[in-house]
């Protein structure tokens, strides 16, 4: 994806390039309904992910991943240099 786009989800947020911080896996998010789809993949309604699944299943756990973490302990934006 070489420009933000608008949620197709949602329609009120960008879909903008995040990575997992513990091993730089590229991802793209919408903040406004956590949907993500992986970069090889057509930013469109059908291919969204939750957030909360993704997040869950890389860390192994059941259930909420938030339960005693935040965002920032497992994502960030991706540098300019990425995008």
């Amino acid at each position: 994806m070489s420009a933000e786009c608008v949620c197709p989800r949602c329609g009120q947020d960008w879909v903008r390039r995040y990575r997992f911080k513990a091993d730089g896996t590229p991802l793209l998010l919408c903040t406004e309904c956590d949907s993500l789809w992986w970069p090889d993949e057509t930013v469109g309604i059908a291919q969204a992910h939750f957030l909360d699944d993704v997040v869950a299943a890389r860390l192994g756990v059941a259930g909420n991943p938030w339960s005693d973490r935040v965002w920032a302990d497992v994502i960030e934006p991706a540098p300019d240099s990425q995008r």
